[in-house]
């Protein structure tokens, strides 16, 4: 039977034969391995001298017509865009023309609802009072009329 003196002197020797083993292939193929640097292929600034480009500047003529051309053409894109943007509402006939109420018949109206009238039947009331008297032309006048109904 192996004994365990036998199991640690197999594991021993084979230890011993796989660094042998690395270390000679390492050494048949030193030729090829190039020599460690400290410089990255990439980020690594050398001392020497570097060559520099000069750039000459490029001199174009001004074309007075070609630059209010582009100016034209882009206000032009500019109204097209603020029509696109905000177009004209649609102007539609009245077929039946409403007779226009004067300028105070809201204020009438108030008044009427501030003395305890509801605010339906004071627009009524002032539709009415305003179709029969037409020249009316202060709220204190409305009142007037008003109270003489």
């Amino acid at each position: 039977m192996v004994t365990d003196s036998q199991v640690a002197y197999f594991i021993a020797m084979f230890i011993v034969f796989v660094v042998a083993c690395s270390f000679s292939i390492g050494w048949a193929k030193a030729d090829g391995i190039k020599p460690f640097t400290d410089k990255f292929e990439l980020g690594y600034i050398e001392d020497s001298p570097v060559e520099q480009n000069v750039l000459e500047p490029v001199v174009e003529e001004y074309d007075e017509l070609k630059d209010l051309e582009r100016k034209v053409k882009i206000a032009k894109l500019k109204k097209q865009l603020h029509d696109i943007n905000n177009p004209k509402p649609s102007v539609k006939p009245d077929k039946k023309s409403k007779p226009s109420k004067p300028a105070i018949f809201d204020d009438c109206v108030s008044a009427l609802a501030g003395l305890g009238t509801p605010a339906r039947k004071a627009k009524a009331e002032a539709q009415v009072i305003f179709e029969k008297n037409p020249n009316i032309k202060t709220v204190q006048e409305f009142i007037t009329e008003y109270g003489k109904r």
